[in-house]
């Protein structure tokens, strides 16, 4: 009975306008903006490779150890097409500096919280697919009442049960149909374009997009169904979903976002600049106090003037030649000096870090509430399986942190800790003077220097998605246990 009366209900809708309609919209929306997004990919790839390609060139340029200085750069996701998230919102670069640890910008975490979705595939199947469903599923019940075919169907041997059942097959049969096409669209727009190509990985998160999809349709669906349900006139059930889905859209993610930012204010940025500016005076203190206990003291005279070039790699220079008092001045400076900025360069960070953790608490506590609504889920789960989610990101961010470390050991280990001549020139202190000013300086072999290697974080993604699915299960049974505890009330009258 449940199998023949979905049966029966799948082809009414597959006859009606409004599937067509939703269909054929979801179709052309797809048709028309993928190859706008596997184009936008494309430019952003050739941008990523010129770059790296710009930083191998760049290393056999470098002469001194100081100028290794490589900008670290995150490749685009193949995936993005499918869900923007913030790939465009966050810098997707970080360079590799001993003085600075590289961090997300504050200003960045607040594009995170705009109110404008960027247009990729979720967000047709956020907004058209989403309302399709509730198209699809507001006349369920309250108009085949108002037809009077709901109590003739009754009537018979079919059990309410089994009515809501066989509505619910029917309605998620008819959904499947244009996610299907969609994704199949997509897919063969995006395989169609030079430079993209899928790896076994991204196969899996697209299995896994699909089906988070045809979660996400169903749990609309039923929504509509439970609202169906409570409703005598399909004109009331299809104003209170339509009312609903605007709640769950626009007012549940953006409230979620000013609730969080009232109940938890950042810390002012002034205050952060003051403990920088301690900072910096205790380094400073530091750095005096380091050089006489050595009993080497920055020399008069350390202000003359050395020949220096601007060929050293990263657009750096290095000293090429100078006086006896400018060599003694720099192997102090860099020798006592670098370890102590190495050393406050993660206290600046710590403390700029301050603020930022306020920031990212104010996002998790704002997607803790926006977790309430089945659309935030969905973009929630897509942005994370295409590796394009605040928390990507910040995996990128520590992967660079701990790159910097490397390269700071690098350097050490070959400067005798920062101590040597060749980490600010490639003249010894003897040939300072003697060298040549014509003389170019061979680059360093930097052929062991150790390479960034940056993975996609497989394993948070997974945990990120399995958390948003089981919401939008918990929200997808909710809803059809509501609507079958309506159903079995409901006056058919």
């Amino acid at each position: 009975m449940i199998w023949r009366i979905a049966k029966n209900e799948f082809l009414l809708h597959l006859m009606t306008f409004k599937f067509a309609a939703g269909t054929v919209v979801c179709i052309i929306l797809t048709a028309v903006f993928m190859p706008i997004l596997v184009k936008d990919y494309q430019q952003r790839l050739h941008t990523y490779d010129e770059n790296v390609s710009y930083n191998e060139a760049e290393l056999h340029k470098v002469v001194v150890y100081k100028n290794i200085t490589p900008t670290i750069y995150r490749r685009p996701s193949v995936l993005a097409a499918f869900s923007q998230g913030l790939e465009k919102q966050l810098g997707n670069s970080a360079t590799i500096n001993y003085n600075e640890v590289p961090e997300i910008g504050a200003g960045s975490v607040n594009h995170y919280m705009s109110i404008f979705s960027i247009f990729d595939a979720s967000l047709i199947f956020k907004i058209v697919l989403s309302v399709l469903a509730l198209l699809v599923a507001y006349d369920a019940v309250s108009g085949e009442r108002e037809r009077g075919t709901l109590r003739l169907l009754l009537s018979g041997s079919a059990a309410r049960y089994q009515v809501l059942l066989g509505k619910l097959l029917a309605g998620l049969m008819v959904l499947v149909v244009p996610v299907a096409v969609a994704f199949a669209l997509g897919l063969a727009i995006a395989l169609s374009f030079r430079m993209v190509g899928l790896t076994g990985s991204d196969w899996i998160r697209v299995a896994i997009m699909f089906l988070a999809s045809l979660v996400f349709v169903a749990t609309v669906y039923n929504l509509g169904l439970l609202f169906s349900c409570l409703a005598r006139r399909s004109a009331v059930s299809l104003v209170l979903s339509l009312f609903l889905w605007i709640v769950f859209v626009l007012v549940i993610p953006n409230g979620s976002v000013y609730l969080a930012t009232q109940l938890l204010p950042v810390e002012s940025e002034d205050k952060v600049n003051e403990q920088i500016a301690l900072l910096q005076r205790d380094s400073q203190r530091e750095f005096q106090k380091e050089s006489q206990a050595s009993g080497r003291t920055i020399p008069p005279g350390s202000s003359s003037t050395s020949d220096a070039v601007s060929c050293g790699g990263f657009g750096h220079g290095y000293i090429r030649s100078c006086n006896d008092v400018l060599m003694e001045y720099n192997l102090i400076r860099y020798g006592i000096g670098v370890p102590i900025e190495i050393k406050y360069a993660e206290k600046y960070a710590e403390a700029e870090y301050g603020r930022l953790r306020t920031l990212f608490e104010q996002r998790r506590r704002a997607n803790n509430f926006a977790r309430t609504s089945p659309m935030f889920l969905y973009e929630s789960m897509m942005s994370a399986l295409a590796g394009t989610d605040m928390a990507s990101f910040q995996h990128f961010i520590e992967g660079v942190r701990g790159y910097r470390k490397d390269i700071i050991e690098y350097i050490r280990a070959r400067t005798d800790n920062f101590r040597a001549a060749i980490f600010f020139t490639p003249c010894t202190k003897e040939e300072m003077v003697t060298r040549p000013r014509g003389d170019d300086a061979p680059p360093l072999d930097l052929s062991d220097l150790p390479r960034f290697r940056y993975e996609v974080d497989m394993a948070g993604i997974r945990r990120r998605v399995v958390v948003d699915l089981g919401l939008l299960v918990f929200e997808n049974l909710l809803f059809f246990t509501l609507a079958f505890l309506a159903f079995v009330r409901y006056d058919v009258r």
